[in-house]
């Protein structure tokens, strides 16, 4: 086990662009040695559809869609593609590199998460969550829009059905890992949203979405809250890791990279 300081910041949910330029603002402040390794926790006021660093919106976003249906579009600092937040918990890891706790490469530190969200939902009463392999990782012909139409290499999958997608950023410095943990489901909203190459890649994503994306609710039959999802990765989290675990909240320097991405 790895010794060391951790802050953890729980945040009320707040609006998408916020959201994102708060984990952008704590990447930023780490990769210049500001602020120690921090896990946030957080949720969404309203449901807002994000999209990857790259990825190109007229392409793949259906903009009149999400305006009719009032769901402003945001950017992530990370990559993959578009997730529709809605009914989630979502957790954000900001650590140094190089870190005890970590490997020095994308894959090992993706997998220390993973092992770290794992031990969280077992507290959680989450039965058959792993940790996917290669057989699920996307290729070339998946040319689908939607984050959650299949699993990556080690996301979260329970009986081949993805639970947890995340996204890792890696600056010189520093790295942000950020992640959507499903409390319930609404892959028809998700749909509606996407922008598609013909009538046979929509049914196709449409049909991804539903069979290849698993919730909380669906595994544990009830209706959760962010909070008590909250308590399990902060237990989980200081079971896999250990050290100095301090509740804290952001420094002048990380607010005033807020502002100033706000701007861009």
């Amino acid at each position: 086990m790895d010794q060391y300081s951790w802050r953890v910041i729980q945040d009320s949910p707040s609006d998408g662009s916020l959201n994102m330029v708060t984990d952008r603002a704590i990447l930023m402040a780490c990769n210049e040695n500001k602020v120690p390794a921090t896990l946030r926790l957080y949720g969404w006021q309203r449901p807002t559809l994000s999209i990857g660093y790259s990825q190109e919106i007229s392409q793949y976003i259906d903009l009149e869609s999400c305006e009719r249906n009032n769901i402003p579009v945001v950017r992530r600092f990370t990559g993959g593609r578009a997730l529709l937040h809605q009914y989630e918990m979502t957790y954000s890891v900001i650590a140094p590199i190089p870190h005890p706790a970590f490997p020095g490469s994308l894959r090992g530190s993706f997998e220390r998460i993973s092992q770290a969200i794992l031990e969280s939902l077992r507290i959680g009463g989450v039965e058959g969550a792993t940790i996917a392999g290669k057989n699920n990782v996307r290729d070339g012909s998946n040319r689908s829009p939607a984050c959650f139409s299949m699993a990556n290499h080690c996301e979260i999958v329970v009986d081949g059905k993805k639970l947890v997608g995340s996204a890792q950023r890696r600056l010189r410095s520093a790295f942000l890992q950020h992640g959507s943990v499903i409390l319930d489901m609404a892959p028809n909203l998700t749909h509606t949203l996407l922008k598609y190459s013909s009538e046979t890649q929509k049914q196709a994503v449409l049909d991804s979405l539903t069979s290849n994306t698993t919730s909380l609710k669906r595994l544990l039959q009830r209706n959760l809250e962010n909070d008590e999802v909250n308590q399990w990765f902060l237990k989980g989290f200081q079971k896999t890791f250990s050290g100095d675990w301090n509740i804290g909240k952001l420094t002048p320097e990380e607010s005033d990279l807020i502002e100033e991405f706000k701007l861009i």
